[in-house]
Protein backbone atom coordinates (compact mmCIF):
# COMPACT_ATOMS: atom_id res chain seq x y z
CA UNK A 1 0.00 0.00 0.00
CA UNK A 2 1.46 3.30 -1.21
CA UNK A 3 1.72 5.84 1.35
CA UNK A 4 -0.89 8.13 -0.51
CA UNK A 5 -3.32 5.56 -0.36
CA UNK A 6 -2.34 5.03 3.56
CA UNK A 7 -2.67 8.97 4.41
CA UNK A 8 -6.14 9.30 2.72
CA UNK A 9 -7.19 5.66 4.52
CA UNK A 10 -5.72 7.36 7.75
CA UNK A 11 -7.90 10.84 6.89
CA UNK A 12 -11.37 8.92 6.47
CA UNK A 13 -11.25 7.09 9.62
CA UNK A 14 -10.36 10.34 11.33
CA UNK A 15 -13.19 11.92 10.02
CA UNK A 16 -15.40 8.92 10.85
CA UNK A 17 -13.80 8.83 14.53
CA UNK A 18 -14.85 12.68 14.68
CA UNK A 19 -18.22 12.48 12.89
CA UNK A 20 -18.70 9.78 15.52
CA UNK A 21 -17.47 11.53 18.47
CA UNK A 22 -19.29 14.67 17.52
CA UNK A 23 -22.65 12.52 17.15
CA UNK A 24 -22.13 11.07 20.77
CA UNK A 25 -21.99 14.15 22.72
CA UNK A 26 -24.56 15.67 20.91
CA UNK A 27 -26.91 16.18 24.04
CA UNK A 28 -30.33 14.17 24.05
CA UNK A 29 -33.74 15.62 24.33
CA UNK A 30 -34.60 16.36 28.12
CA UNK A 31 -36.61 14.33 30.45
CA UNK A 32 -40.33 14.65 28.73
CA UNK A 33 -41.62 16.46 32.80
CA UNK A 34 -38.86 18.26 33.45
CA UNK A 35 -38.36 19.92 29.43
CA UNK A 36 -42.21 20.63 29.56
CA UNK A 37 -42.79 24.57 28.44
CA UNK A 38 -43.62 27.00 31.11
CA UNK A 39 -46.85 29.30 30.66
CA UNK A 40 -45.01 31.92 32.47
CA UNK A 41 -48.27 33.92 32.30
CA UNK A 42 -50.43 31.67 33.31
CA UNK A 43 -48.36 30.48 36.48
CA UNK A 44 -47.79 33.77 37.96
CA UNK A 45 -50.99 35.48 39.24
CA UNK A 46 -52.09 39.09 39.56
CA UNK A 47 -52.63 38.95 42.62
CA UNK A 48 -51.47 37.18 45.94
CA UNK A 49 -50.56 37.65 49.43
CA UNK A 50 -50.92 41.79 50.29
CA UNK A 51 -49.89 42.08 46.10
CA UNK A 52 -51.65 42.86 43.59
CA UNK A 53 -50.08 44.04 39.56
CA UNK A 54 -49.37 47.84 39.45
CA UNK A 55 -51.21 48.78 36.30
CA UNK A 56 -49.39 51.92 35.92
CA UNK A 57 -46.44 49.77 34.74
CA UNK A 58 -47.97 47.03 33.91
CA UNK A 59 -45.33 44.31 31.82
CA UNK A 60 -45.64 41.44 29.53
CA UNK A 61 -44.48 38.06 28.42
CA UNK A 62 -41.67 38.70 26.23
CA UNK A 63 -41.51 35.97 23.38
CA UNK A 64 -37.83 35.14 22.58
CA UNK A 65 -38.47 34.95 18.99
CA UNK A 66 -39.97 38.07 18.42
CA UNK A 67 -37.31 40.49 20.46
CA UNK A 68 -34.37 39.95 18.54
CA UNK A 69 -30.92 39.45 20.26
CA UNK A 70 -31.67 41.22 23.41
CA UNK A 71 -33.63 37.59 24.26
CA UNK A 72 -31.94 35.29 22.61
CA UNK A 73 -31.38 33.28 25.28
CA UNK A 74 -34.61 32.54 26.45
CA UNK A 75 -38.25 31.18 25.06
CA UNK A 76 -40.17 33.63 27.55
CA UNK A 77 -39.21 36.81 30.08
CA UNK A 78 -41.92 37.31 32.03
CA UNK A 79 -41.51 41.18 33.57
CA UNK A 80 -44.15 42.89 36.01
CA UNK A 81 -44.37 45.28 38.77
CA UNK A 82 -46.48 44.69 41.98
CA UNK A 83 -47.62 47.24 44.63
CA UNK A 84 -48.76 46.55 48.35
CA UNK A 85 -51.39 48.83 50.07
CA UNK A 86 -48.40 50.86 51.62
CA UNK A 87 -47.61 51.78 47.83
CA UNK A 88 -44.22 49.89 48.30
CA UNK A 89 -43.13 48.55 44.63
CA UNK A 90 -41.81 45.40 43.67
CA UNK A 91 -40.16 44.60 40.03
CA UNK A 92 -40.30 40.74 39.19
CA UNK A 93 -38.80 38.92 36.00
CA UNK A 94 -38.62 35.79 35.23
CA UNK A 95 -36.61 34.50 32.10
CA UNK A 96 -37.26 30.53 30.92
CA UNK A 97 -34.96 29.19 29.24
CA UNK A 98 -36.16 25.27 27.32
CA UNK A 99 -32.33 24.14 26.76
CA UNK A 100 -29.41 25.66 28.60
CA UNK A 101 -26.41 24.07 26.52
CA UNK A 102 -23.37 25.95 26.43
CA UNK A 103 -24.21 28.33 24.40
CA UNK A 104 -27.29 28.67 25.61
CA UNK A 105 -27.09 29.85 29.43
CA UNK A 106 -28.45 31.96 31.87
CA UNK A 107 -27.35 35.88 32.40
CA UNK A 108 -27.27 36.50 36.26
CA UNK A 109 -28.03 40.47 37.02
CA UNK A 110 -24.59 40.78 38.44
CA UNK A 111 -22.82 40.82 34.66
CA UNK A 112 -26.28 42.07 33.48
CA UNK A 113 -26.63 45.14 35.78
CA UNK A 114 -22.78 45.98 35.12
CA UNK A 115 -23.14 45.84 31.37
CA UNK A 116 -26.10 48.63 31.63
CA UNK A 117 -24.17 50.91 33.61
CA UNK A 118 -24.86 50.30 37.31
CA UNK A 119 -22.03 50.06 39.55
CA UNK A 120 -22.79 46.32 41.63
CA UNK A 121 -21.73 45.50 45.04
CA UNK A 122 -22.05 42.85 47.84
CA UNK A 123 -22.50 40.10 45.70
CA UNK A 124 -23.36 37.43 48.01
CA UNK A 125 -25.32 34.33 49.05
CA UNK A 126 -28.12 34.14 51.36
CA UNK A 127 -30.21 30.69 52.27
CA UNK A 128 -34.32 31.68 52.51
CA UNK A 129 -37.35 30.01 53.82
CA UNK A 130 -39.71 30.53 51.04
CA UNK A 131 -43.23 28.35 51.09
CA UNK A 132 -41.69 25.98 52.97
CA UNK A 133 -38.21 25.08 51.05
CA UNK A 134 -34.90 25.78 50.96
CA UNK A 135 -34.04 28.96 48.64
CA UNK A 136 -30.20 29.28 48.04
CA UNK A 137 -30.29 32.75 46.65
CA UNK A 138 -27.83 35.71 45.85
CA UNK A 139 -28.15 39.30 46.87
CA UNK A 140 -26.59 41.91 45.20
CA UNK A 141 -26.92 45.79 45.81
CA UNK A 142 -26.82 48.13 42.22
CA UNK A 143 -26.80 51.54 42.23
CA UNK A 144 -27.15 54.36 39.18
CA UNK A 145 -26.87 58.30 39.63
CA UNK A 146 -30.05 58.58 41.81
CA UNK A 147 -31.51 54.85 41.30
CA UNK A 148 -30.55 52.54 44.15
CA UNK A 149 -31.92 48.79 43.31
CA UNK A 150 -30.93 46.37 45.37
CA UNK A 151 -31.52 42.31 44.31
CA UNK A 152 -32.47 38.90 45.04
CA UNK A 153 -32.20 36.32 42.60
CA UNK A 154 -31.96 32.54 42.39
CA UNK A 155 -31.83 29.79 39.71
CA UNK A 156 -32.94 26.59 38.72
CA UNK A 157 -31.72 24.34 36.60
CA UNK A 158 -33.45 20.98 35.32
CA UNK A 159 -35.45 21.03 38.42
CA UNK A 160 -33.42 22.32 41.30
CA UNK A 161 -32.49 25.55 42.65
CA UNK A 162 -28.40 26.31 41.75
CA UNK A 163 -26.76 28.57 44.45
CA UNK A 164 -24.36 30.05 42.92
CA UNK A 165 -22.38 30.09 38.94
CA UNK A 166 -19.91 27.67 39.71
CA UNK A 167 -22.22 25.12 40.79
CA UNK A 168 -23.96 26.04 37.67
CA UNK A 169 -21.97 25.29 35.78
CA UNK A 170 -20.92 22.02 37.31
CA UNK A 171 -24.63 20.83 36.93
CA UNK A 172 -25.30 21.50 33.08
CA UNK A 173 -21.65 19.54 32.67
CA UNK A 174 -23.28 17.09 35.09
CA UNK A 175 -26.45 17.17 32.07
CA UNK A 176 -23.86 16.82 29.62
CA UNK A 177 -22.19 14.08 30.65
CA UNK A 178 -25.33 12.16 30.66
CA UNK A 179 -25.63 14.11 27.27
CA UNK A 180 -29.28 15.31 28.38
CA UNK A 181 -30.44 19.61 28.02
CA UNK A 182 -31.77 20.97 31.31
CA UNK A 183 -34.34 23.69 31.08
CA UNK A 184 -33.22 26.33 32.92
CA UNK A 185 -34.71 29.30 34.87
CA UNK A 186 -33.93 33.00 36.59
CA UNK A 187 -36.14 34.50 39.19
CA UNK A 188 -35.02 38.24 39.99
CA UNK A 189 -37.05 40.19 42.28
CA UNK A 190 -35.49 43.99 42.64
CA UNK A 191 -37.08 47.06 44.72
CA UNK A 192 -35.96 51.21 44.13
CA UNK A 193 -34.77 51.48 47.73
CA UNK A 194 -31.96 53.31 49.96
CA UNK A 195 -32.51 50.89 52.19
CA UNK A 196 -30.26 47.74 51.05
CA UNK A 197 -31.04 45.77 54.24
CA UNK A 198 -34.65 46.65 54.29
CA UNK A 199 -35.51 46.11 50.53
CA UNK A 200 -33.81 42.61 50.73
CA UNK A 201 -36.68 41.84 53.59
CA UNK A 202 -39.34 43.24 51.83
CA UNK A 203 -37.93 40.59 48.59
CA UNK A 204 -37.44 37.53 50.42
CA UNK A 205 -41.69 38.42 51.81
CA UNK A 206 -42.95 39.09 48.10
CA UNK A 207 -40.67 35.85 47.34
CA UNK A 208 -42.60 33.83 49.96
CA UNK A 209 -45.74 35.11 49.22
CA UNK A 210 -45.70 34.51 45.50
CA UNK A 211 -44.48 30.78 46.13
CA UNK A 212 -47.00 30.13 48.81
CA UNK A 213 -50.07 31.12 46.02
CA UNK A 214 -48.86 28.41 43.60
CA UNK A 215 -49.67 25.09 42.29
CA UNK A 216 -47.37 22.91 43.83
CA UNK A 217 -46.46 21.57 40.49
CA UNK A 218 -45.69 25.06 39.14
CA UNK A 219 -44.35 26.43 42.73
CA UNK A 220 -41.73 23.06 42.25
CA UNK A 221 -40.86 24.78 38.50
CA UNK A 222 -39.56 28.02 40.42
CA UNK A 223 -38.13 27.35 43.54
CA UNK A 224 -36.82 23.78 43.11
CA UNK A 225 -38.33 20.53 45.04
CA UNK A 226 -39.69 21.51 48.97
CA UNK A 227 -37.09 20.95 52.14
CA UNK A 228 -37.83 20.74 55.76
CA UNK A 229 -37.43 24.87 56.43
CA UNK A 230 -37.55 26.94 58.89
CA UNK A 231 -41.71 28.72 59.08
CA UNK A 232 -42.43 30.92 56.19
CA UNK A 233 -40.99 33.94 55.59
CA UNK A 234 -37.89 33.24 57.97
CA UNK A 235 -34.42 34.47 56.13
CA UNK A 236 -32.28 31.19 57.37
CA UNK A 237 -33.51 27.97 56.39
CA UNK A 238 -31.36 24.65 56.10
CA UNK A 239 -31.44 21.01 54.12
CA UNK A 240 -32.46 18.22 56.60
CA UNK A 241 -30.13 15.97 57.51
CA UNK A 242 -29.49 12.82 55.95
Amino acid sequence: MNRTRRDAIALGLGMAGAAGLAAWLKPLPAAAGRSARLDLDRVVPERFGAWRIDEASRAFVRAADRQGRRYRYYDQVLERTFVDDAGRRIMLCIAFGAEQSSSLQLHRPEVCYRANGYAVRDLHGANLALAGRAVPAMRLDTELPGRREPVTYWTVLGGEVVADAGAFRWRRLAFAARRELADGLLVRVSSIDTDRDGAWRLQARFADELLAALAPSDRARLAGPATACAPRGAVRCARPHP
